[in-house]
């Protein structure tokens, strides 16, 4: 990953790829329009679902005409997997450690869960999940595209920075990526998809924090060196 940027390699029945840093034609987006663009159809996605959301009307949403909209997005799939990138690249893990003050195996696993949770139990995390649920059967293409710009990354990201204090002697782990999912799985569940099934409000600051403390307790017993 190049920072602010994922190169997404999609299947050969794609349409496009994700390419943030430059519009379908090759030309330097407008940084503004594009922000505008992005804004409106991440708004329109998560009220409209896939197939309710037009490049027409995330034109009229984002005040730009539609040539302007397929001058930065070649199509609706780029614009969703853009859209996607936008909403999660501040959440990543290398995002998480660079606030981290001093760094202790402790403090560095709380910051990259405390930010992950974060996102991961806000509202329109949750609601993404539930929109790319009820779009899975007919629209399967989009599940790949939300994995690739994003959720992906966090995972080679967590896998890296396991690797880390594996190679200095503080963990002992074999499969770091599996660990990885393991180190997501103990602070993200049964709150997330208690949530996501209605039977659960949106967790508080201090209840992530209660989640987080958790699940790194837990990793320690299973992983620490």
């Amino acid at each position: 990953m190049i920072d602010g940027y994922i190169v997404t390699q999609m299947p050969d029945n794609f349409e496009t790829e994700v390419s943030p840093a430059r519009s379908a034609r090759g030309r330097p987006r407008d940084a503004v329009k594009n922000s505008a663009i992005i804004d409106a159809a991440s708004d329109m996605f998560l009220e409209l679902g896939f197939d309710g959301t037009s490049m027409d009307g995330v034109a009229k949403r984002a005040g730009v005409s539609k040539q302007t909209v397929y001058s930065h997005f070649s199509s609706k799939e780029q614009l969703f997997g853009d859209a996607i990138h936008a909403a999660i690249a501040a959440y990543y893990p290398d995002r998480a450690l660079a606030a981290v003050e001093n760094h202790t195996l402790e403090a560095d696993l709380r910051a990259v869960c405390y930010q992950l949770a974060t996102l991961l139990m806000s509202d329109r995390a949750i609601a993404m999940f539930r929109l790319l649920v009820t779009a899975a059967a007919k629209s399967p293409r989009l599940g790949e595209i939300f994995w690739q710009s994003g959720p992906a990354d966090i995972q080679k990201q967590l896998a890296a920075f396991l690797q880390t204090w594996v190679e200095k002697g503080a963990l002992k782990i074999a499969d770091t990526e599996k660990a990885g999912e393991q180190l997501v799985a103990l602070f993200k569940e049964p709150a997330h998809f208690k949530i996501s099934i209605g039977i659960q409000p949106i967790l508080s600051a201090e209840e992530i924090d209660v989640c987080v403390d958790d699940a790194v307790a837990s990793f320690l017993k299973l992983y620490r060196a």
